[in-house]
């Protein structure tokens, strides 16, 4: 894991601003859950009840802030996303430990089943339903600060947190609900007050279950389209991959896998330019030996060919194809006789037409090779000495129908 990074670099002004609304959120749905599932709560005024639950959020922040203070480093073995998602359960848990000893000290008379219940409020909205939100905030602060990550251990797994969310997103409805029936069991009530109730916790689950689910789903879908990308990448010969995933699950293992085998390509396939090219340097070298050239000249071939197709307007890729393949130029010359290809004096009409056919041997070597280089050497050996005006050879082809 990326070395210095810790909680207190998630926890910016901004998230903390969130956890402490989500924390003063709970205040108002555990005003109306408490109420719904405890007719002893119910008794007390609306403003003792918001006073209670205020002492308690104020509580709740020192938790989390003591939290963030004495854990300020990631457990082994655990993502830091899912240290700050363990801490905010146990802030919660805590918060709801307080406000059942707040209330069985203010109102001892209350029965236990009363001031456990008010703990559930914190147990099941707080560490079950916020805190899943508070987990995707920590996430998605947690991929804007970290632009690269090698992660040793891939310990998430997707499956398993759809589950759990799955689980909690579940469990919790369904114990409110099972709270709200068991208050309301002996009393005489209409059916719709208690309808009404149960649609409220519904529609709050819900509305919390739709938004962890568009930004886990969100996440997952930008991930996917840079592993997509680093795939598009390297099939189109770039093996610098850019798009750096910070996970700890599968998406996060393939994309490394990916940038892995990309880094190792890359080396592999500069191993083979380079062999090639020595390949072509030396077997242009030796076509030059037998001429009297010395092997300086393919070198001075290759530099200025690369200057001129840079100066001419091809791009860097292109000029250094060109660089490569230059040396072999004159690799036809292997198979002119040496009488007439080191003839010391002015070759005679016959001669000529006998020298001229190595651009031709040169292409008939190249041509049926799939390398890029050896295509590229085909092209210059069969073309080399063709002339803008047509008076060139072997094919006397002129203007644009040159390479």
């Amino acid at each position: 894991m990326k070395s210095g990074l810790n909680p207190s670099n998630i926890i910016s002004t901004k998230v903390r601003l969130f956890l402490y609304l989500s924390s003063l959120s709970t205040m108002i749905f555990s005003q109306n859950y408490c109420i719904n599932v405890c007719p002893f709560i119910d008794e007390l005024s609306y403003n003792t009840l918001t006073f209670n639950l205020f002492i308690i959020f104020i509580f709740h922040i020192m938790i989390r802030e003591l939290l963030y203070y004495f854990f300020d480093k990631t457990p082994s073995g655990l993502t830091l996303p899912r240290f700050l998602y363990y801490l905010s359960i146990i802030s919660w848990m805590i918060a709801g430990i307080g406000a059942f000893l707040l209330h069985n000290y203010l109102y001892p008379y209350f029965p236990i089943g009363s001031h456990l219940k008010l703990l559930s409020s914190y147990w099941v909205l707080g560490a079950g339903l916020l805190a899943q939100l508070e987990y995707i905030i920590f996430e998605q602060r947690y991929k804007q600060i970290v632009d690269v990550l090698y992660i040793k251990e891939f310990n998430e797994n997707i499956s398993r947190r759809i589950f759990e969310s799955f689980l909690i997103l579940s469990a919790a409805p369904s114990i409110t609900i099972i709270l709200i029936l068991a208050r309301y069991r002996n009393e005489t009530l209409q059916g719709s007050h208690i309808l009404e109730e149960i649609a409220y916790v519904i529609v709050l689950f819900i509305s919390v279950a739709i938004i962890c689910a568009y930004y886990f789903g969100k996440m997952l879908k930008e991930d996917t389209k840079k592993v997509l990308e680093n795939i598009h990448e390297i099939k189109h010969s770039n093996y610098n991959i850019t798009h750096n995933i910070a996970r700890a699950d599968e998406i996060g293992e393939i994309s490394q896998a990916i940038e892995s085998m990309a880094h190792e390509i890359g080396n592999l396939n500069q191993e083979i330019v380079s062999t090639q090219t020595e390949i072509v340097n030396t077997m242009g070298e030796i076509a030059e030996t037998r001429s009297k050239e010395t092997g300086n000249h393919v070198k001075r071939v290759a530099l200025y060919s690369e200057l001129l197709a840079l100066k001419y307007g091809m791009d860097a890729n292109e000029a250094k194809l060109l660089k490569q393949a230059s040396p072999m130029h004159d690799i036809g010359k292997i198979g002119i006789p040496d009488s007439i290809l080191n003839k010391p004096g002015r070759h005679t009409k016959e001669e000529f037409e006998i020298m001229k056919t190595h651009a031709n041997l040169g292409y008939d070597i190249l041509k049926n090779s799939s390398r890029e280089i050896l295509k590229a050497a085909a092209i210059v050996a069969y073309e080399h000495h063709e002339k803008y005006d047509g008076s060139g050879y072997p094919r006397a082809i002129s203007g644009e129908d040159i390479h």
